[in-house]
């Protein structure tokens, strides 16, 4: 049986524009190829008027592509989570099939393509989990079967089970244990939690932890191999076993599930799932700390140092134990034990300097925030002073004194810091020069701030500098000046501190000079202030540059030459459609797919400029000419038929 579609008169207006609107430029080639290549079987169309397919893949997809409310909408059973290739395919091969005036047949609800698209998936592609070629994702018994609807399709397990009797789900048990160890460990498990066998569960679960840590976790995401361990059953028993009231017990086999994890992790090489699996588990230890018999000062302490040797993330879910409130007075014992342990600390063996700062600035940190809970602030800045000395912790104390509005000192620590740290650790001495302005910057004292942010611009021009220094400027009333200043220094070299107009102080804690600052005219900082203010003359004159056009210091990139065309393109059309044409055939002559795609991003531009110029015939004239020099590469010919401003249904 064949019906015209009612909504083929809509799908005949699309327009190459509108599927990679829908699917993505990448997708749509993708899809051109599927459908070029005779993938897409079996067209058929529902009595509402969708387009349902099979498309061969990785292996053969059922595939249905609807318009609705004026929007391409798909389905597939592929596991991509998007518009597919498989859609765009369908979509494809329904439009030649109008093209050429050809009956597209009507299907009853029945099809199998609609109860595969409705949840209704074979059972042995459930149970091996099929796998896509290209996107490379599983599709599980889990997943959803389409993007817009999806049932589960899996048998009422709790119903099968229901009907059962005692005796038949006895046996089916037995047999279970018998085929699957695991079965057989879980029910062992089981029995002896209720019995009350603490110690045969503790000595399972020691035992578990051992087998498991055994292995660094690994992932190749080229082949999608990988060994990642499953702590699940691990977390399971710690559970019951806190259900049961064994905290202690689920403390003891935390601290050995720490140190085995901390070694694991060490070892593996994934991207944190082993970590994250470890993680879990701790999280049922943080929550039997308070249920246990340590007092609560040994409580806090066993987190503390769990935290400290975590390096990797474990402790992750500590904020569950630490969200129940702790006495002050039990902070104040743990800040004492930790000033204890903090004198007597001694390096590790072969640890360097800055290894033993970090260590030792882990350690105080905890002490400050002990002492802060226990409401013995008098403490905090002598505590911060000594460790500034030993381990350059400078920004810490400043921002404590900062804190207690003891500000001339803070400023005195700031110089004193820099001085320390400038040549050794030129991050610290920045993040307090940083501070000493943020200081001016709540005083109002706009004029020293403007000095700090111009000499952040002439050690390392950029727009952001820039326009910090100028926002900084204009509330001190000196940026016609300052600017003139920071122009002069682009376009010459020469710092402008000491010119006589030059209307800022200076700030006493100047960074040092870089030496591999770029040499005037500085070009790229140039039109980059002047596509920033449109100063669309500016930009085609620093472009036009000698040392521009040479590449500069470091070369023109597409995405800068992009902008430059962007800013040049109302006054200055036929410069821009030069720069984009170049762009374009640079990336043509790659020959890469990838490359076509991002020529065609630059073509898209110049259509769209001679379209508003209304010189549509130069663009017409200049496809031709592509099409004659890259005759023989047929993705990037593919691709141009996609630049074309028609209806698909209208390209040869």
């Amino acid at each position: 049986m064949t019906r015209k579609n009612p909504k083929s008169d809509l799908l005949k207006q699309l327009t190459w524009d509108d599927l990679e609107a829908w699917a993505g430029s990448r997708v749509l080639s993708r899809g051109q190829g599927y459908q070029r290549s005779r993938r897409v079987e079996g067209l058929a169309q529902t009595q509402k008027g969708e387009i349902v397919a099979w498309v061969q893949g990785g292996k053969r997809y059922a595939t249905l592509v609807d318009f609705e409310d004026g929007e391409l909408v798909s389905t597939c059973t592929c596991p991509y989570g998007a518009t597919c290739k498989h859609a765009v395919a369908v979509m494809l091969e329904y439009l030649d099939q109008l093209k050429k005036n050809i009956e597209v047949p009507i299907i009853d609800e029945q099809d199998q393509r609609l109860l595969l698209l409705k949840g209704f998936l074979d059972d042995e592609a459930r149970e091996n989990g099929e796998e896509d070629e290209e996107y490379g994702e599983s599709v599980n018994a889990d997943a959803p079967v389409s993007k817009r609807s999806g049932k589960s399709g899996l048998p009422n397990l709790k119903s099968f089970l229901e009907q059962q009797t005692k005796e038949q789900l006895i046996a089916l048990v037995k047999e279970l244990s018998e085929k699957y160890s695991s079965v057989r460990e879980d029910l062992q498990y089981r029995e002896s939690l209720s019995t009350g066998s603490v110690k045969r569960i503790v000595s399972v679960v020691r035992k578990e932890i051992y087998e498991l840590s055994s292995e660094p976790g690994w992932r190749n995401h080229w082949n999608n191999e990988g060994y990642i361990p499953d702590y699940s059953r691990v977390k399971g028993r710690l559970e019951s076993l806190l259900a049961k009231g064994h905290a202690d017990e689920v403390v003891a086999i935390g601290k050995e599930l720490f140190e085995a994890g901390i070694r694991q992790v060490e070892m593996s090489h994934d991207e944190g799932e082993t970590g994250t699996e470890i993680s879990s588990c701790l999280e049922v230890v943080f929550q039997a700390l308070p249920q246990s018999s340590l007092s609560p000062v040994e409580q806090m302490l066993w987190v503390i140092d769990a935290e400290l040797e975590d390096e990797y993330e474990l402790c992750y879910h500590s904020e569950s134990f630490w969200k129940k409130k702790q006495q002050a007075s039990d902070w104040s014992a743990v800040a004492d034990k930790l000033v204890e342990r903090l004198k007597n600390l001694q390096p590790a063996e072969g640890e360097d300097s800055f290894s033993r700062s970090y260590r030792r600035d882990r350690l105080s940190d905890w002490i400050i925030h002990a002492l802060e809970n226990a409401g013995r602030h008098e403490e905090i800045i002598p505590l911060c002073e000594q460790e500034a000395l030993k381990t350059g912790s400078y920004t810490r104390l400043v921002d404590a004194l900062r804190k207690a509005k003891r500000l001339e000192e803070a400023e005195q620590w700031i110089h004193r810091g820099i001085k320390a740290t400038q040549k050794q650790s030129p991050g610290i001495a920045s993040q307090l020069r940083d501070g000493l302005r943020d200081m001016r910057e709540k005083e109002g004292n706009w004029l020293q701030v403007a000095a700090f942010r111009a000499e952040d611009f002439l050690g390392s021009p950029s727009l952001q500098a820039y326009e910090d220094m100028k926002k900084a400027a204009e509330r001190a009333k000196v940026w016609p000046s300052a600017r003139e200043g920071a122009f002069r220094y682009l376009e010459t070299g020469k710092l402008p501190q000491k010119d006589p107009s030059w209307p800022l102080p200076e700030t006493g804690v100047a960074e040092g000079t870089d030496n591999r600052r770029e040499k005037a005219p500085m070009v790229h900082r140039l039109i980059d202030i002047a596509i920033a203010e449109k100063r669309t003359d500016d930009v085609l004159r620093w472009y036009d540059h000698p040392k521009s056009q040479k590449g500069g210091s470091w070369g023109w990139d597409g995405f800068r030459e992009d902008d430059i065309a962007e800013a040049l393109a109302t006054r200055y059309p036929d410069r821009a459609l030069a720069i984009w044409k170049k762009l374009a055939e640079k990336q043509i002559a790659l020959t890469k797919p990838q490359a076509y795609e991002t020529a065609a991003i630059y073509l898209r531009k110049v259509h769209g400029l001679l379209k508003k110029l209304k010189r549509e015939s130069e663009w017409e004239d200049y496809l031709l000419t592509l099409r004659q020099a890259n005759v023989r590469k047929m993705k990037f010919i593919e691709i141009l038929s996609r630049l074309e401003d028609r209806r698909i249904i209208d390209g040869a």
